[in-house]
């Protein structure tokens, strides 16, 4: 049987909401010291944990093999990398990059517990400039990263990986398509109204955005890599829900909360967003409360070797 390395479970939520109170981290906007929103360790932690099943099987499913080198491009707080040493065994290497320092912490504390664990290093940089030789990787794992990217920034990220990649090696994309995010019973009108508004801005800002999953085996093709295969994964948590649901959801909602007010919706849609996040247990004890997600994950290989 597959040995699972975690936290213990009421760990996360203890250490999320002790920042949280004491101001250590961006409460609006779940940011690192990169500006990117929605990719603070602690947040991601919520999300991973309330995911795990799903986001553990598209791992599974990639393939890594013993004695493999992988690279978990854009690693977050290091979630995935239990896993991934587990999967690459003792006799592999598995190198963690992000942008944020701080997450780099994150994730060399959470891997030195991991038995048997294969080389490990860590680095910060940038997926848009990987700082390693040519042909380094077996496989290049990298999740919900691309959604912050420009088109022009894709191309390059992926110019990178097909440079890193051993010939035969594996790119594996994980990215949500956030046009399937459901949270019910809440109003479909403000839900609607919110999420295209949301959706425009990444449109703005010229980003791919959350909504990106579905696109990416298109984009990869167009960059110049050969699509193996591609599978969508739905997560869907029902009432009575668990903690880390709860605790994850009660904070998206006080997210979108505070991206509200920059987006052009009605005052009443306003004032439902406040009201909600004063008070999540509203929704979230709701006997047919339901959150939905949808992500893919696209393995492909470079199409020149």
């Amino acid at each position: 049987m597959r040995r699972r390395v975690c936290l213990p479970e009421p760990a996360i939520e203890v250490r999320y909401y002790r920042r949280f109170a004491e101001g250590n981290i961006s409460t609006s906007k779940n940011s690192t010291s990169t500006g990117h929103e929605a990719s603070d360790a602690s947040w991601l932690d919520l999300h991973f944990e309330s995911s795990r099943p799903e986001y553990e099987d598209a791992l599974t499913r990639v393939g890594m093999q013993h004695g493999w080198d992988v690279l978990d491009a854009g690693c977050g707080g290091g979630s995935f990398l239990p896993l991934i040493c587990e999967l690459t065994g003792s006799n592999g290497s598995v190198t963690a990059l992000d942008l944020a320092p701080e997450n780099i912490q994150r994730a060399e504390s959470l891997i030195k517990d991991v038995p048997d664990r294969p080389k490990v290093r860590t680095r910060v940089g940038s997926i848009l400039s990987l700082p390693f030789k040519h042909a380094s990787f077996d496989c290049v794992w990298s999740a919900n990263v691309m959604q912050y990217l420009t088109p022009a920034e894709f191309q390059q990220a992926t110019d990178e990986v097909k440079r890193v990649l051993k010939a035969g090696g594996i790119l594996a994309v994980k990215d949500f398509d956030s046009t399937l995010l459901q949270i019910l019973p809440m109003d479909r009108g403000v839900f609607a109204r919110f999420m295209t508004a949301r959706l425009q801005t990444f449109r703005d800002k010229g980003v791919l955005g959350t909504d990106c999953g579905s696109s990416l085996p298109r984009l990869l093709r167009d960059a110049g890599m050969e699509i193996v295969w591609r599978k969508g994964w739905l997560v869907e948590r029902w009432a009575p829900t668990g903690e880390h649901t709860r605790n994850y959801v009660r904070d998206l909602i006080s997210y979108f909360t505070t991206a509200a007010p920059d987006y052009d919706l009605p005052e009443s849609d306003q004032y439902y967003w406040k009201e909600l996040a004063a008070n999540p247990e509203s929704l979230l004890d709701q006997p047919d409360f339901c959150y939905r997600e949808f992500f893919v994950l696209t393995v492909c290989r470079n199409a020149a070797i």
